[in-house]
């Protein structure tokens, strides 16, 4: 089993919602479908959680704040120890994922950040891009035959492919993985990506800080080195 590519493990809430759960490293990548009228009650944990709306809509609830989450739009913050839940009150499934982690982070974190616009500095693909005090969540399309450049991150990296399909190599393994997988680089690990459909698919990679004082900036791409992947 590879722990660049983790397999999962499916998790029952209730009667109406199941989980799909990876293990990477010290974090946790969940991804959800929520039918209509699906209840995530009130809870609390140790790890700090984060999460966003995939498709379709939920009302989230954070410590008696409640907020309509959009697809791709806004990320919701529970900190360690802090009651969530949630409901779909609409008639359409809602898909999401969240993370769970022991951050241990003190620095003051709104419940809900918005999504910003950015581009991609190196390839120039779209992106937008959402930054916490413990992470940092960036949505990028990837056109047909687009190439994400070989790379080392000081950043801890796990992504999710939204469409269609998408080749990951992760030092010297490689996958083709759609939406149902997740892919792990650890930091300081080479990793890129190959979109060798005819179709812009859409990639959501979710980074961890650092455990140290590096800002977001410190913790940037140290390397950049492009080279072509090719599909197995």
């Amino acid at each position: 089993m590879s722990k660049y590519f983790p397999q999962p493990k499916t998790i029952k809430i209730n009667s109406d919602v199941e989980l799909i759960a990876f293990q990477c490293q010290d974090t946790v990548v969940q991804l959800a479908s929520i039918p209509p009228g699906a209840t995530f009650e009130l809870h609390r944990h140790p790890e700090s959680q984060i999460g966003m709306q995939i498709a379709g809509r939920l009302e989230i609830n954070i410590n008696g704040t409640k907020e309509i989450l959009e697809p791709l739009q806004q990320v919701y913050v529970a900190g360690d120890n802090v009651l969530h839940g949630s409901i779909n009150p609409f008639s359409e499934t809602a898909l999401a994922f969240d993370v769970k982690r022991i951050t241990n982070s003190e620095e003051a974190e709104e419940v809900i950040l918005k999504v910003s616009p950015i581009q991609d500095e190196v390839t120039g693909f779209e992106c937008k891009s959402v930054v916490g005090s413990w992470f940092e969540i960036v949505i990028t399309k990837i056109p047909p035959k687009g190439i994400i450049p070989i790379r080392q991150s000081a950043n801890e990296t796990m992504g999710i492919i939204l469409n269609d399909k998408l080749t990951i190599a992760v030092e010297e393994q490689q996958q083709q993985l759609e939406y149902g997988s997740v892919y792990y680089a650890p930091a300081n690990v080479l990793y890129g990506g190959h979109n060798s459909s005819d179709e812009t698919v859409s990639l959501i990679e979710i980074l961890i800080k650092p455990r140290s004082n590096f800002s977001f900036k410190d913790a940037l791409l140290r390397t950049d080195v492009v080279r072509s992947l090719t599909t197995s």
